[in-house]
């Protein structure tokens, strides 16, 4: 897990404090009263949204001695706006996994929600390479950037480092064999069909990113999506083979 470095600012208190904007728009802020809890309801942003799972190497077969072993991992969602704020309001994830059985979704509560994944040795196939992905997605709008802060995206707006504008998100998929590194859909690959921001949308096929920003922030029209939310994702593998300890 990354280190984060948490930066605290004062702020001067005074009987009444109000934060604008310079130009953008924003309307004014009022601090929350004292003893009242800042909430933050909104837009789930892909780059605030991921999984993780408490084991992703569970002890499930070991290879020397030809066993299984019945296990479960919790997978917890957290999700956060194109602010980089936690958000609290309420959120349904959906959950898709490769192999074994896991929890159909979760409702977020103050910015995650959790999941339990477990095996299942019925006579499904067990993957070759005892690996398992578990792909997590839920509505919200396509990462942007926003160089002058203004909370949109528009003709200010300079690209980011790679050149692009924006993330333009592909239809969500099971990465079997989770090497594409890229989230670009490959052949073998396990479709999830959802609406997208593709006209297509749910057709029995992966659809690939638009070429548009989906985000009810854009308001730059040549790149503005005519659908403003559609599912985002985020996916994390398991390795479920119990590592073979040398004999020294």
């Amino acid at each position: 897990m990354n280190n984060r470095f948490l930066t605290t600012m004062a702020l001067v208190a005074s009987s009444t404090l109000f934060l604008a904007g310079c130009g953008d728009g924003n309307a004014f802020e009022t601090p929350p009263a004292a003893g009242e809890t800042p909430t933050n309801s909104g837009t789930v942003s892909q780059k605030n949204f991921s999984i993780l799972a408490d084991n992703v190497n569970p002890p499930v077969f070991d290879t020397v001695n030809k066993t299984a072993t019945d296990t479960s991992v919790v997978i917890t969602a957290k999700i956060g706006d194109s602010n980089n704020q936690l958000l609290t309001d309420a959120h349904t994830v959906f959950f898709r996994t490769e192999w074994g059985l896991i929890e159909p979704s979760c409702v977020t509560e103050n910015g995650t929600c959790s999941v339990t994944w477990q095996t299942s040795f019925g006579p499904g196939t067990v993957p070759a390479d005892y690996l398992s992905t578990i792909t997590a997605y839920t509505l919200g709008e396509e990462d942007y950037s926003d160089s002058n802060g203004n909370g949109e995206f528009d003709d200010g707006d300079t690209p980011f480092p790679n050149g692009d504008f924006f993330t333009d998100r592909e239809e969500p998929y099971i990465d079997v064999d989770f090497n594409d590194g890229d989230f670009n859909a490959a052949f073998g690959d396990i479709i999830i069909d959802v609406m997208n921001g593709n006209v297509l949308g749910v057709n029995g096929e992966h659809d690939f990113g638009d070429g548009f920003l989906n985000s009810p922030n854009c308001v730059q029209s040549p790149l503005c999506g005519l659908t403003t939310i559609i599912y985002i994702w985020d996916d994390i593998e398991l390795d479920m083979e119990i590592p073979v300890v040398p004999v020294l």
